[in-house]
């Protein structure tokens, strides 16, 4: 059976020369292994200097290894004309490739090695042709003939050494992640855990101010049930929140996780809601920061039961909530008993309990009122209106609550903070029963 190594599709060499290119090949091969030393150093050299991720001082003998092990085969093979599908095993090289998983050097970078080494053997390959006895109407079938080789040695065993990365990649993940969720559930816990050795264990340190995050993709979303896609949403709150240090991220499902942020004073929820929006189906819930191990469980207790608000909110601007916002830790607790709370709402605000535009409108101009301390004109310059249409609206407002818009304040700022938070899970349907005319537009 008659084989031709060659770059696919285009540099083929005709079968009755092959025996020729095979023999010049193999006088090549043997004057490269006299050499062998010093293309193993000076590839390592020139990876080192091309691949920065790759030019550490403390792996430099991991690479010259690797390398070694590949120029060695490399040259053997072309000594003795062996298929490239005939590879030995190269040990240095996949626990070179190992070691970088480790370490989370990108995968790119060792692609990148085998393409600038191939490169630099290929330069020292193209200088025999010159120094061996080869006419020249024969050297550039050999000059083919030799990419082509090259070319798939170096496809052949870069898959080899990837398809090692990757697995040692996705293994260390998964040790790394069962070591942090280890010594987080410690810290949960509550057992005396050590602020050195947890930060030595989860790269995270535990004795500083916290802000719990829980972060996850809505079922209702159309989105795959993974979580790679919060990866990009959790660097972008970092980044929003001024964070230094990397953040400790805990995944509890396929769609969630629990995260950590370190250092963080305060949370703006506004200022997330843009980033969210554009992020599909993401959901972010925080807690308030806390400072060492017991503000580590606080806040992400807080998180938990902010988060339980968006899950039953109708108002997909609740993609965002914070227990450190005003009203949340009372709201995330009423949604316990909803219908009991649906029918608190609807006592104490009447007919403005509404799921209309216009009674919407009208909680509005109540909820600023308030806010402003009974003052018609700071009400009317925030809503932008005259003092006289506020004036109107206040007075229908009172025969829909069927009390003074003053009276019981406290419980109307609650209610109202309610619809606001959670909107139609409380409200009343607009044709529901005893609603008739409750809805009807307000005069300006």
């Amino acid at each position: 059976m008659t084989e031709s190594w060659s770059l696919p599709g285009k540099l083929s060499v005709d079968p009755q020369n092959l025996e020729r290119l095979r023999e010049l090949t193999r006088k090549i091969g043997e004057r490269l292994q006299r050499e062998t030393d010093a293309i193993s150093h000076g590839m390592t050299a020139e990876i080192a200097a091309a691949v920065g991720e790759l030019d550490d001082r403390a792996m430099r003998d991991a690479l010259h290894s690797s390398v070694t092990d590949n120029v060695e085969v490399m040259i053997d093979q072309l000594a003795h004309s062996k298929a490239v599908s005939d590879l030995p095993s190269l040990p240095h090289a996949h626990r070179y490739a190992e070691e970088l998983a480790r370490q989370d050097v990108p995968e790119s970078s060792l692609r990148r090695a085998y393409h600038v080494g191939s490169h630099y053997l290929l330069a020292r390959i193209f200088d025999q042709v010159q120094e061996i006895d080869c006419p020249p109407h024969e050297q550039p079938p050999l000059y083919r003939h030799l990419a082509g080789w090259l070319y798939q040695y170096i496809d052949a065993i870069t898959r080899q050494v990837i398809a090692t990365y990757q697995e040692e990649q996705r293994s260390s993940h998964e040790r790394a992640a069962r070591t942090t969720f280890t010594w987080v559930n410690r810290v949960l816990e509550a057992e005396d855990v050590s602020p050195r050795e947890f930060s030595a264990a989860t790269k995270y340190r535990l004795d500083q101010v916290h802000v719990a995050c829980r972060v996850w993709v809505d079922d209702r979303a159309d989105q795959p049930a993974h979580t790679p896609a919060l990866a990009p949403l959790i660097d972008q709150v970092r980044a929003m929140l001024g964070g230094r240090d990397d953040p400790l991220v805990v995944v509890t499902g396929r769609r969630e996780a629990d995260v950590w942020f370190g250092g963080v004073h305060r949370v703006d929820t506004r200022a997330f809601d843009s980033v969210v929006a554009s992020a599909g189906g993401s959901r972010l819930a925080f807690g308030s920061p806390g400072f060492g191990p017991a503000g580590f469980r606080a806040s992400r207790s807080q998180a938990h039961q902010a988060s339980r608000i968006a899950h039953v909110a109708s108002d997909p601007t609740a993609r965002v909530t914070s227990y450190a916002d005003e009203g949340i830790p009372v709201i995330s607790r009423l949604i316990d008993d909803l219908p009991a709370t649906r029918a608190w709402v609807h006592d104490v605000l009447g007919e403005l309990a509404v799921d209309s535009d216009a009674a919407a409108r009208q909680r509005d101009t109540v909820r600023v009122f308030l806010e402003s301390a009974f003052s018609y004109s700071a009400t009317a310059s925030q809503l932008m209106l005259h003092r006289n249409s506020i004036r109107y609206r206040l007075e229908k407002a009172s025969l829909q609550l069927g009390r003074g818009v003053a009276d019981k304040p406290l419980d109307t700022q609650l209610a109202l903070a309610l619809c606001r938070v959670l909107g139609s899970v409380v409200l009343v349907p607009e044709s529901g029963p005893g609603t008739a005319g409750a809805s009807s537009p307000a005069r300006e």
